[in-house]
């Protein structure tokens, strides 16, 4: 059995490496959701909401971070000694979202604004506090990683019984 290229190994010394560099570079910490926030200000350039603060330079490090993580992913399996294929299987959480597409679209949007609103509540994503904030030892992050954490596998017990 050939083992691929892009193992979690791999994958998580170049993520950790990327989050360092970044920083080093840009003397700003990388993340996902002032990207997101970029990218609607550009979709929709009549919501001020997108055109202040730290979305008044729409096109900078964060949204091309953004842009770059399909890209990333495509050329991972691309790459990658394994074969793949596009999927819409959501694995083990096919059994708790509804069977229909349409059910399971208005699910993931809803989800997906719990996730925004929770990201700008909290100043950040799970990406950014776990990941970067992690990575620069900040101590609020550490403490929003762990409840992330905490939280995820409490609700998977409740979910699934595991």
């Amino acid at each position: 059995m050939e083992i691929s290229i892009w193992n979690g190994y791999v994958a998580g010394f170049a993520i950790g490496l990327f989050v360092i560099l970044h920083f080093w570079l840009l003397g700003k910490p990388a993340g996902c959701s002032t990207g997101y926030g970029n990218l609607c200000g550009l979709a929709f350039p009549k919501v001020k909401f997108f055109r202040i603060g730290e979305y008044s330079n729409l096109n900078n490090s964060k949204l091309w971070f953004l842009i770059g993580i399909p890209f990333g992913g495509l050329i991972s399996a691309l790459t990658s000694v394994e074969s793949w294929h596009l999927s819409f299987d959501m694995g083990l959480y096919e059994q708790v979202l509804p069977q229909t597409y349409s059910a399971k679209a208005i699910w993931l949007i809803f989800g997906g604004m719990l996730l925004g609103f929770g990201a700008r509540l909290a100043g950040a994503c799970t990406t950014g506090h776990a990941l970067v904030g992690g990575a620069m030892l900040n101590p609020a992050s550490l403490i929003a990683g762990a409840v992330f954490f905490t939280s995820a596998l409490i609700t998977t017990h409740l979910l699934f019984g595991l």
